[in-house]
């Protein structure tokens, strides 16, 4: 069974310019296709972006079977026809991606840019599976270079998927914290509240964060 905890709001401006997406596999309804964003402040578009992106992978990863998905060079097409399709909308500027599947036992995907995923199982070290990518070229320039990652599930077990606006604010130490506790509700509340300013709680920033957990039995 996967538990689904999330949370995505704006900081220090109207508009939310992260974006995140989350479905059931079509193959599979405990099997499932995730993504978080967060479009390039600064520059036109970036919200726009971020939405794209999530919208694009989950509609195209879902046409992929689950084998496919299990390994790596399906990924590949899958990411390069998103971020060919942020570079063709005119409204669309950059823009993070991290994107996964969880499916038979195993986590898999890639990433382009600054927002994570951490993974933790009890008693394990926990991991930034995302610690290899670089912020440049983003998703939307058309030369994107997404990083593979690949990890054997072992319940019970935690990922959480954030935008920069979490681990830059709430700080690694508390993210990794919140990792390897009790993931969920508890761990958003108390990431977003590291996360504010103190005194008022204001965001400097965009706050998105996706926990999944999955449990034994």
């Amino acid at each position: 069974m996967i538990r689904v905890a999330m949370h995505s709001e704006p900081g220090g401006h109207p508009a939310n310019e992260d974006a995140f997406g989350l479905r059931p596999h079509p193959d599979d309804p405990s099997s499932y296709l995730c993504a978080v964003a967060d479009g390039q402040g600064g520059h036109f578009g970036g919200g726009p972006a971020a939405r794209l992106a999530c919208d694009i992978f989950l509609k195209v990863a879902a046409q992929a079977t689950l084998a496919e998905l299990s390994s790596f060079p399906v990924w590949d097409d899958i990411l390069a026809f998103v971020d060919r399709a942020v570079v063709d909308d005119p409204h669309a500027g950059f823009t993070t991606l991290v994107a996964f599947c969880i499916a038979g036992g195993r986590l898999t995907g890639a990433s382009c840019g600054d927002s994570a995923l951490v993974f933790a199982e009890p008693e394990q070290e926990r991991l930034v599976l995302t610690s290899r990518q670089s912020k440049d070229p983003p998703v939307g320039s058309g030369g994107a270079v997404f990083i593979p990652f690949s990890i054997k599930l072992h319940a019970p077990w935690a990922a959480l998927a954030m935008t920069d606006g979490v681990w830059k604010y709430a700080g690694w130490d508390a993210v990794l914290q919140a990792a390897a506790g009790p993931a969920g509700e508890d761990a958003i509340r108390s990431l977003r509240q590291r996360a504010g300013l103190p005194g008022t709680g204001a965001l400097q920033d965009d706050f998105t964060l996706v926990i999944l957990c999955g449990d034994e039995g």
